[in-house]
């Protein structure tokens, strides 16, 4: 039985970084991530395993290439690279998790849609029996 999607919060708990981290990675395509609905990011514990081993790797050949800085929010925040500052420049100013409320409307019609129709025609129902 295949094992549960992780959310982007559960992801930065278990790589133990922030959400924005973890987003920055998605964006540079470091991180394997599925969509749901074009909207929702959802992660493979199995694909996040081999990430972590990554991480561990680097941390482990330079030690002092992690420099933790602290934003205002205090929350610590790692430092774009030379490729991350590539990658923003190009990117459009619209991240790809971010939507909508037309797009939310959209995706709760489309992954809803049965019960929508199955309410309606309940609906129409009751209203030919009542009416008489």
């Amino acid at each position: 039985m295949p094992k549960r999607l992780m959310t982007i919060n559960e992801v930065a708990e278990y790589l133990k970084m922030t959400e924005e981290e973890v987003k920055r990675l998605v964006d540079i395509g470091e991180i394997p991530v599925y969509k749901i609905g074009d909207t929702f990011l959802r992660f493979r514990r199995e694909q996040l395993d081999a990430v972590r081993r990554e991480i561990d790797e680097v941390e482990e050949i330079n030690p002092d290439r992690e420099k933790v800085m602290v934003k205002s929010s205090d929350h610590p925040a790692h430092p774009y690279t030379d490729l991350e500052r590539n990658i923003k420049a190009r990117e459009p100013s619209v991240r790809q998790y971010d939507y909508t409320m037309v797009e939310r409307v959209k995706d709760f019609v489309y992954f809803n849609d049965f019960y929508i129709v199955s309410f309606l025609i309940v609906g129409m129902l009751l209203f030919l029996i009542f009416k008489s």
